[in-house]
């Protein structure tokens, strides 16, 4: 099924001082062997991740003919840097933070990858693959110089510093953002752990279970294309359902006609040939109805909240795939964000 359309949404102004990137989603495969950043993500995350991002930061830079950058940059450097990123529709948490962070011991240019994960117990575990070439004892010395507080847990080296230590841009040391309140350091693998980080330790030890082990997303991300080519991805176990509860039934009833719930999930893949979404179902039947469905309301009601992309929208088994250009990624990252466009559901029962 085709469903024709013309995109609308306005490119977003990126700058290197202020850049905001759509980030939120991650991805992989199932079918993974062990050999592709996607897989390495996943050994990571805690097991109880119910909603997770990835973002390939280096296969993005190699793209862009920006993989020998390293911090700190030169001005040239980062303006090449801000002018790249205008056309994309994902990076890490840390793009934002770019210029501010020449003057840290790391930043987004040094990133390989980022993984993000999610749950309603745990909360959040940010993970950060650095160049090999990144200097951990640096980073170290300089995250005590910015007063962050040194300690240990077991054999890794933990960094605390509180929002009250913020200075008037809302950064530690004038240099670290907001976000990195709480930092692990694992040198030998030579990674950055943050948010709930005494799990994010534990999972990295093995003391506690991954999602490697868990297995939940592998039925979404066994939708994935070649994971070797992925530079970015979004998934969640639960429909996302972006009106939910604001609307009465018979709003919701119209508003989503035709449509299913994809009780299994849904998930958002990009590589540098398409970009795809996925919903994922418990009934082949629910899959065929809902693929009709999707391809009425992103021809008749989806341009409505905004989006307005071609799609090749097709029944697989159990799940539902709405493939566009790559070139349509930042639209489709938005409409993750939204919860809208092929991501658009009513709630489950």
């Amino acid at each position: 099924m085709m469903v024709s359309m013309t995109h609308s949404l306005g490119r977003l102004a990126v700058v290197t001082t202020a850049l905001t990137l759509l980030s939120s989603g991650l991805a992989g495969c199932g079918l993974l062997d062990g050999s592709t950043p996607v897989e390495d993500a996943l050994e990571y995350l805690p097991a109880s991740t119910t909603a997770l991002t990835f973002t390939d930061r280096a296969a993005m830079d190699d793209r862009l003919d920006l993989d020998d950058l390293a911090t700190p940059a030169s001005e040239d450097e980062l303006a090449d840097w801000g002018r790249a990123q205008q056309d994309e529709g994902y990076g890490t948490e840390l793009s934002a933070w770019v210029a501010v962070m020449q003057k840290a011991a790391f930043s987004d240019l040094d990133v390989e990858w980022e993984a993000s994960g999610t749950s309603v117990d745990d909360g959040r575990v940010r993970v950060w693959k650095l160049d090999d070439d990144v200097d951990f004892g640096k980073i170290a010395d300089d995250l005590e110089d910015a007063g962050y507080e040194h300690g240990t847990s077991g054999d890794v080296e933990t960094f605390e510093t509180s929002p009250e230590s913020a200075d008037e841009s809302g950064l530690y040391g004038g240099r670290y953002p907001g976000i990195l309140t709480s930092l692990a350091l694992v040198p030998d693998e030579h990674l950055v752990l943050s948010g709930a980080v005494e799990l994010a330790i534990d999972v990295a030890n093995d003391d506690e279970d991954s999602l490697s082990d868990e297995g939940s997303f592998d039925d979404l991300l066994d939708r994935a294309p070649d994971a070797g080519d992925l530079e970015y991805a979004a998934l969640s176990l639960e429909g996302l359902c972006g009106l939910g509860d604001r609307v009465t039934p018979e709003q919701a009833a119209r508003e989503f006609e035709g449509l299913s719930h994809p009780d299994r999930g849904e998930a958002l893949f990009a590589d540098p040939d398409a970009v795809t979404a996925v919903r994922l179902f418990s009934d082949d039947n629910d899959a065929e109805s809902d693929a009709k469905g999707l391809e009425t309301y992103l021809d008749e009601r989806a341009s409505t909240r905004g989006f307005d992309v071609g799609l090749d929208v097709q029944a697989d088994g159990d799940a539902v795939t709405a493939e566009g250009s790559f070139d349509d990624r930042r639209a489709m990252v938005q409409a993750w964000s939204r919860a809208d466009g092929p991501f658009a559901c009513p709630l489950g029962k």
